[in-house]
């Protein structure tokens, strides 16, 4: 597994001037044409070896509130060992003095590094960038959902038998129904902090399209500085898909685009992992109570709070049986 984290506390910053240009820096093992490297003040930044150097336009640079890109850069690389090299690169650099900034920078520049791999064209370094520029981009917008609810949503990938599964079929649209889809099968997430599974439905969600079968996955939530956070399971997810990169960084755009400005709370908030797994269990939406969805004229976007005290968990070998996304959630 590509671990740019390690790597990057590995090597002390050597660079004594602060230039566009010059940089501490060292190869990435197995992928030597880059480099990871520090600026004059130890901030990240990553460079992209310029393979077609008969390119005819340089784009324009890119400069953003935490990241800036400049490419077709050439650039003088001070090594550990005292030596210097020079080259052409395009520099990915994190402008944030945040170190855990830093850290997310690292790991979402890793899964990069990993899906261009040694020889990337123009147009898969231009992709990646933009991959990431969206992810920064994203992190300065105000958060769509509470880290509780992403927490959750985390948690049944992680414990799921196939979590790649899952993330494929994660939503990409904040909007969507339901938290999972694939084909005819839906899963939403609720949790609720405490110990009654009383969770808020919109109708939409407990009367699905005709031919689709969805389930809700309850589980109760408690703080806990004892727990694990956002960024624990997303690091456990990337040790188990460490060979995909590019689910890792579809994981990693849903997760901007969820906790907005509030990021700092993937690592700062921790719910107790224990009851989680305990508590988590699957209701049929059909069983779940509901009100009538014949409306008057003239309402909608109806959201109401539903019991599931009582009602009758749903039949786990049953849908696993149904293969797809049911089979994938259910260890």
């Amino acid at each position: 597994m590509l671990n740019l984290i390690e790597l990057f506390r590995s090597f002390e910053t050597i660079a004594t001037i602060n230039n566009d240009n010059r940089f501490s820096a060292i190869p990435i093992p197995g992928y030597d044409q880059y480099r990871l490297g520090k600026d004059v003040q130890g901030r990240p930044l990553l460079l992209i070896p310029i393979l077609d150097v008969q390119s005819p336009k340089r784009p324009a640079p890119i400069v953003l509130e935490h990241l800036t890109v400049m490419y077709d850069i050439d650039c003088r690389i001070f090594c550990p060992d005292s030596t210097t090299e020079e080259g052409r690169f395009t520099v990915v650099r994190c402008t944030g003095v945040d170190t855990t900034l830093h850290t997310y920078f690292l790991q979402v520049t890793s899964a990069i590094v990993a899906s261009l791999k040694n020889r990337p064209t123009p147009f898969d370094v231009a992709r990646a960038i933009n991959q990431l520029i969206e992810l920064f981009r994203a992190i300065l917008n105000p958060s769509r959902k509470s880290a509780q609810g992403l927490w959750a949503e985390l948690f049944l990938i992680i414990q799921s038998r196939q979590p790649a599964v899952l993330i494929n079929a994660w939503h990409t649209q904040l909007e969507d129904r339901y938290d999972f889809a694939m084909d005819d099968q839906r899963i939403e997430v609720k949790s609720v902090l405490g110990r009654n599974r009383q969770h808020y439905f919109s109708l939409e969600q407990l009367h699905p399209p005709e031919g689709v079968r969805a389930l809700v996955a309850s589980v109760f939530i408690e703080r806990s500085q004892a727990g694990v956070s956002i960024a624990d399971l997303t690091e456990e997810i990337r040790n188990r898909l460490w060979n995909n990169p590019d689910l890792l960084l579809q994981m990693d755009k849903i997760i901007a685009l969820v906790l907005g400005d509030s990021w700092h709370q993937a690592s700062e908030i921790r719910f107790d992992r224990r009851l989680a797994e305990e508590s988590l269990a699957f209701f049929e939406v059909p069983e779940i109570p509901s009100v009538n969805p014949d409306l008057p004229v003239g309402v909608s976007s109806v959201h109401f709070q539903s019991d599931l005290t009582g009602i009758l968990m749903a039949q786990i070998p049953h849908y696993r049986e149904e293969g797809g996304l049911f089979k994938a959630a259910f260890r």
